[in-house]
């Protein structure tokens, strides 16, 4: 999805706004749709009969890196009872085009044609989507609200969906309409699925978020709602729209786009927002350097996913990893509109309590332990139960945390007695697993009494 807006070739600046929305076409091409809007004083009026009319003419041209091209032309028309004329209304349209997926070069001119001095020309590279068999979605296309200056030849799978391409939403109480298209659920076996419309400010933070319950009955469904916008300040927003689960914990697809709220009731907030680049600047991430910086990038490994610890690996400068290091707990801060960052202190608590407790002559630094990662990890347990050594046993600790995966243990034994306990069995998913945990490392007279090798991978 894209929004434009022209540069001008003459000194009158002609109300003209376009958008690109793509939706699956057929198998070998995608339906690029250029929806456009320009208002009913962008044009010169002539007598016609007992009316006036205006006329546009447009030509959109999109040409591939392989040299193919593909033209639409026409021209819009305004009519006016009257030659005095005063603005009232956009006219508003589309036009479609059946593209091959690849990357084009798109020109658009538009000029008066009852005055050609008064033109516009731009030009854009538009990346046209290849829609296959995984379940996805369509752009989000904005869409004027049900009920208002409803056109029968904008009815979409029988629904109404007028374009709204200046992505513009006006008045006291406005609404946002949206048009949407969600592909191969049925394939996908997607019996019940969410769509999650979220709205987000300029600077990203979520203001409101409804979902929608679906049913998988098709490969094509239609999304078209008119989600209320009351509550919204003017200014600029994001709408995104995803594609999850019914439980919300796997996303499918997902889409976005930015539009603007005009309320007269609700003004622009008088606040500054800053931009990523100054907040980051203000955080401590951005003065922490050498052994300081190593430790806090070797800290969020214990937290780190996979794909988070391959975009480590490619942040070879201090700045590179003071950038990982702000975003990486930006991430994970439970609330940031407020200037503490819960999780971060609550890791660092945890960070002190290992060191002072789990280190040893084997380990100095506690939180290297294995006790200490997983304290890190998942915090203090829900209960512990410390077992010291005797001439049957040797010292082991079992850990329960009642929160995680519905009740996890995690066990604990100083086979090497040297006060450094290791893990050795977990009910945790993707943690080491050995059932026959005590007999092989807690049982004082184990029958493998060096039996190290057997903690480097998980046990069924």
């Amino acid at each position: 999805m894209m929004m434009i807006a022209g540069s001008f070739e003459s000194a009158i600046s002609m109300d003209f706004v376009a958008d690109v929305v793509q939706f699956r076409g057929d198998a070998q091409t995608t339906r690029w749709e250029f929806h456009y809007a320009f208002a009913d004083t962008a044009v010169k009026y002539i007598p016609e009969g007992n009316s006036y009319r205006g006329e546009l003419y447009c030509i959109v041209r999109a040409v591939s890196t392989q040299g193919d091209t593909t033209l639409e032309e026409w021209i819009a028309q305004s009519e006016s009872e009257t030659s005095m004329f005063l603005h009232s209304r956009y006219l508003t349209g589309f036009r479609v085009m059946r593209l091959k997926p690849g990357t084009y070069n798109v020109s658009v001119l538009a000029y008066d044609l009852n005055d050609s001095a008064d033109r516009l020309q731009t030009s854009f590279v538009s990346h046209v989507r290849a829609f296959g068999m995984t379940a996805e979605l369509s752009d989000v296309m904005f869409t004027q609200q049900l009920g208002v200056n409803e056109d029968p030849a904008f009815q979409r799978n029988h629904v109404s969906a007028t374009p709204n391409p200046r992505h513009e939403v006006i008045g006291k109480d406005p609404s946002i309409g949206v048009y949407a298209e969600m592909y191969n659920a049925r394939v996908n076996q997607l019996d019940t699925f969410s769509i999650e419309v979220q709205i987000l400010d300029n600077v990203r933070r979520e203001m409101m978020t409804s979902y929608l319950k679906q049913v998988g009955v098709d490969d094509g469904l239609v999304i078209r709602e008119d989600i209320p916008a009351g509550a919204l300040r003017s200014g600029v927003y994001f709408l995104k729209v995803s594609a999850k689960s019914l439980d919300l914990t796997k996303e499918y697809s997902t889409i976005e786009d930015r539009f603007y709220v005009l309320n007269p009731e609700l003004p622009p907030e008088g606040q500054i927002y800053l931009t990523e680049e100054q907040h980051f600047l203000e955080s401590e991430w951005a003065v922490i350097t050498g052994d300081r910086l190593k430790l806090e990038v070797e800290l969020t490994t214990v937290l780190s996913t996979i794909a988070e610890q391959k975009t480590l690996e490619g942040c070879t400068t201090e700045r590179a990893q003071q950038r990982f290091l702000y975003r990486f707990w930006l991430g994970r801060d439970p609330d940031p509109s407020t200037k503490a960052n819960e999780r971060l202190d609550e890791f660092r608590t945890m960070y002190k309590r290992a060191n002072k407790f789990y280190g040893s002559g084997v380990q100095r630094d506690g939180w290297r332990t294995d006790r200490g990662r997983v304290l890190l990890r998942f915090g203090i347990p829900t209960q512990v139960e410390q077992f010291v050594q005797t001439i049957d046993t040797k010292p082991y600790e079992i850990w329960f945390y009642q929160g995680i995966q519905g009740g996890a243990h995690f066990y604990f034994v100083d086979w090497q007695l040297l006060q450094n306990h290791q893990l050795v069995h977990s009910t945790m998913i993707g943690e080491v697993r050995n059932t026959n945990w005590f007999n092989q490392y807690a049982r004082a007279f184990s029958p493998n009494p060096n039996p190290e090798s057997d903690l480097t991978s998980p046990k069924k």
